[in-house]
């Protein structure tokens, strides 16, 4: 394995560099094919709305869409069947902080994600409000706080704590009052993060029996210690989701009655999945595919619906989107416009870097995954996600050749060591560094700090 650092003298020739690096990585024969883009299923439309709709650690396979069979998404589903459904579809981070800083960024979050703050790169809320949209948004996550600089380019930005249906009736109010110009939202729900509630309209997903800890609630921050409690878990996570499938209905419904659901292409996402104990967790501290594998659910009202097998990482988000509204935009580093032809072997990456305990960074490409986990103990992983989709078969000992080659191609993303990069990203501040303590007390009780 090299770690070879690229210097130059020239800041524009590095960027240049580096953009080529990240298109073309690999450099194979394979890479340099390329796979059709999305510009019939997306096509180019100027002063299109654009409202992009998020729901926190909201694993793609809780959705019917994706596979699940508890009907636990009826509204989405149906929804989904008119819009473009991403199949492979990956976030470049597992927490909220780095995920969100790669989406609106197109960059990886070691580049722009410097001690626990975005850097000045350009946002895509500042792309739309620089082409003269109206900007606003919604953040039920005190992780986007104006503190981490999170709110550039938006015109009007809150970040609340509060239950979601009170964040519903603020979304219905943002669309009720837009200016009379085109508009760019961004409107994000703290469901089905924990603490996972017990709620009645999804008490037919419930146990009526359990009697245990976890019979109302399952705390910000918590363990599972029998197969009966992770069920419990797991079935108040699924309320959760059938939940924030009522919370979009109703807010279609509200872009419906504003006139609005014929002009505005709407976005369905998430920031990172979740995990339970498939890799012997829970919540989200890993790179595993219960975490990194994402819903991306595009409906563009003058598109082409149906499935597509395009990869996408959350980076891509800024270029594909301002693309789909004839915007420029400045180069980013990382994500690529899904319009054009995509490289056959592009390589998505993912960075776990906030974590305390564990940092790692991981690369996919087809059906080879690479894992370095930099700590607590340096370890590399390879998968076939082919063979063994959930990565419980290390294959590192039977092809190091392979995971030299996906090691070296991390490095030249990174353009140093990968492990060197995140340490350098986060250094030693403090994720509480400039943050209110009311700010703290919120994100203590999401289970972020203890």
């Amino acid at each position: 394995m090299t770690y070879a650092f690229m210097t130059t003298g020239n800041p524009r020739i590095f960027l240049a560099l580096l953009l080529c690096l990240t298109v073309l990585w690999g450099c194979s024969e394979d890479a340099r094919e390329t796979v059709p883009g999305l510009a019939d299923r997306l096509p180019v439309t100027p002063d299109l709305n654009v409202l992009i709709v998020s729901f926190d650690a909201l694993r793609a396979d809780a959705l019917g869409l994706y596979g699940n069979t508890r009907g636990l998404s009826p509204y989405l589903d149906q929804w989904a069947a008119e819009s473009l459904v991403f199949n492979h579809a990956h976030t470049a981070a597992p927490v909220t902080p780095t995920s969100f800083a790669a989406a609106f960024t197109g960059q990886q979050p070691y580049r722009v994600f410097l001690g626990w703050k975005l850097t000045e790169a350009t946002t895509i809320a500042q792309v739309f409000e620089q082409a003269g949209y109206y900007t606003f948004g919604l953040f039920n996550n005190v992780q986007l706080v104006t503190e981490r600089h999170f709110d550039r380019g938006f015109q009007n930005y809150e970040v609340t704590n509060l239950n979601d249906d009170v964040v519903l009736d603020k979304g219905r109010q943002l669309l009720a009052e837009l200016p009379q110009q085109p508009f760019f939202g961004w409107i994000h729900f703290i469901s089905p993060h924990t603490p996972y509630t017990y709620m009645e309209m999804s008490k037919h997903l419930y146990d009526p029996d359990y009697q245990g800890r976890f019979e109302k609630a399952v705390p910000g921050e918590f363990d599972v210690q029998t197969p009966e409690e992770l069920k419990r878990v797991k079935d108040l996570y699924d309320g959760e989701v059938f939940y924030l499938d009522h919370l979009f209905k109703e807010l279609m419904g509200e872009l419906e009655r504003q006139g609005l659901k014929d002009n505005t292409l709407v976005v369905v996402t998430t920031d990172h999945g979740e995990e339970f104990m498939e890799h012997g967790q829970v919540q989200h501290n890993a790179l595993y595919e219960e975490l990194l594998h994402i819903p991306m659910i595009i409906h563009h009202p003058g598109g082409i619906p149906g499935r597509t097998d395009v990869p996408y990482s959350n980076v891509d988000l800024l270029p594909t989107l301002a693309a789909v509204a004839g915007i420029e935009h400045p180069p980013v580093m990382d994500g690529l416009d899904l319009t054009q032809p995509v490289p056959a072997a592009r390589k998505r990456v993912s960075t776990g870097m906030t974590h305390n305990t564990r940092r790692d960074m991981s690369s996919t490409s087809g059906d080879n995954k690479f894992i370095v986990l930099c700590k607590p103990e340096y370890r590399e992983e390879l998968y076939n996600l082919a063979s063994d989709p959930g990565e419980q078969q290390d294959l590192i000992l039977d092809d190091p050749d392979l995971a030299a080659s996906l090691f070296d191609g991390l490095e030249s993303v990174a353009t140093r060591d990968p492990c060197e990069a995140i340490q350098l990203a986060i250094g030693g501040t403090s994720p509480t560094q400039d943050l209110t303590p009311e700010q703290i007390e919120q994100l203590k009780s999401l289970g972020y700090i203890q």
